[in-house]
């Protein structure tokens, strides 16, 4: 783990939390490729809506609700986070949501539109619960001046996670 430097982090953070919380970003990152970005949203518009003329602006709009949702809940679930100490055990419940809403998208098959809408509106808004959340342990871990080069390093456990699941 020489990857780490311990001058970017805050006093008393180890070098293995910085790498779990990149891990995380290593084993989320193929969510928004296989399932918002590529696979699943091609297979809603010509599998599911059969390649109707509406399917492409009711997959945007089942994605611009979750994003809808998040925008308006976050800031009190972040509140909640905060005040209780509950990053990590709210982040695991969100993280088990979308895993479970994601495999869930398993049983939309062609002409299931209206499941298939609900299912990507909740495993998408838990995908991004998760992502907040995540995000939220940054200055926990790094130091101000190094936030940049210890975000980069989640980033790049991301892209290498993104490129596994694409392959």
């Amino acid at each position: 783990m020489a990857l780490f430097s311990q001058d970017a982090l805050n006093p008393g953070v180890r070098k293995r939390e910085v790498f779990g919380w990149a891990m995380y970003d290593f084993a989320n990152s193929g969510y928004t490729t296989v399932v918002i970005t590529a696979v699943f949203a091609a297979y809603f518009v010509g599998g599911i809506a059969g390649n109707a003329e509406w399917a492409t602006f009711a997959w945007t709009a089942a994605l611009s609700v979750s994003y809808a949702i998040v925008m308006l809940t976050m800031p009190s679930i972040g509140a909640y986070a905060d005040l209780r100490a509950a990053k990590k055990s709210l982040l695991a419940w969100f993280t088990a949501g979308c895993v479970l809403s994601t495999a869930a998208l398993a049983l939309a098959r062609p002409g299931s539109v209206a499941l298939a809408i609900v299912l990507i509106v909740v495993s998408n808004t838990f995908y991004s619960y998760g992502e907040s959340l995540t995000a939220a342990f940054l200055p926990e871990l790094a130091r101000p001046e190094a936030m940049g080069k210890v975000s980069g390093w989640g980033w790049s456990f991301g892209y290498f996670g993104d490129l596994l699941a694409v392959a």
